[in-house]
């Protein structure tokens, strides 16, 4: 895969991505993984590749990170998110999809830090109750993880100061 390959555009002070994401909750637990270049966590997940469909490229996505194969459920959250991070503006759109570690994984056995497939990658599982209070995210998968909606949910948001820092025609002023 090179960057490339990915759905990704960059314009107007901006680049945007269209991501995909798996919410994995086993015995009371939420799997979230962490860059080590990043002192915050996310669940499991990445770009969708030219071509690819969201379950195709999460699959692909949660092979090449842990080297375990999942199973999709439904749709959880369709995410439109703006927001900085590095100095550098982002907007994503992000599919989030319940998914489920087929039977026997070694992925349920692990307690505590633990690499993933990929160089920088650590995974953990994070108990449910201590979600609220863990640096899980975009901020408002917080909620919808310990809540998991019934029905899919369209959720659009932007960092406090989006509107401030973009111009008029970003903006939509």
């Amino acid at each position: 895969m090179t960057y490339s390959d990915m759905i990704i555009s960059s314009g107007r002070g901006l680049t945007f991505m269209y991501r995909i994401g798996g919410i994995a909750i086993h015995h009371g637990r939420l799997l979230v993984e962490h860059n080590v270049n990043h002192d915050f966590c996310f669940v499991p997940g990445g770009r969708v590749e030219y071509g690819e469909n969201a379950m195709e490229a999460l699959r692909r996505e949660v092979i090449e990170e842990l080297g375990e194969d999942i199973n999709i459920g439904r749709l959880v959250l369709v995410a439109d998110n703006l927001f900085e991070m590095g100095g550098e503006w982002f907007q994503e759109i992000t599919l989030y999809f319940l998914i489920e570690f087929t039977s026997g994984s070694r992925v349920f056995d692990r307690d505590g830090p633990f690499e993933g497939s990929e160089s920088g990658t650590i995974f953990q599982w994070l108990p449910l109750d201590e979600v609220a209070q863990a640096n899980l995210l975009p901020v408002f998968l917080r909620k919808r993880v310990t809540a998991v909606p019934p029905a899919p949910e369209y959720l659009a948001h932007a960092d406090a100061d989006s509107s401030s820092r973009l111009s008029p025609v970003q903006s939509g002023r």
